[in-house]
């Protein structure tokens, strides 16, 4: 996270890479993350998120990215 109380809000980037399983399964992480994140960002720091995703798509879960994402999202929140 590089903080910037320059921009409007958080701008969030996804670092998949082709270890993660077929381009359907990571385009699924991506769209999925996009979703939680939908909901996490109005209490995110201003500034630029890079996301990675560390195994493959196939065994990640909606419960599983929901929890990673709000534990990174308190983090990163406004409320520090």
């Amino acid at each position: 996270m590089l903080s910037d109380s320059a921009l409007d809000g958080p701008h969030v980037a996804f670092a998949i890479g082709r270890t993660a399983g077929t381009a359907v399964k990571r385009n699924r992480v991506r769209r999925q993350l996009r979703e939680v994140l939908r909901h996490a960002t109005p209490d995110m720091r201003p500034g630029l998120y890079l996301i990675g995703l560390t195994r493959p798509a196939e065994s990640i879960t909606l419960t599983d990215l929901r929890s990673a994402v709000d534990g990174l999202a308190s983090k990163w929140s406004v409320k520090e």
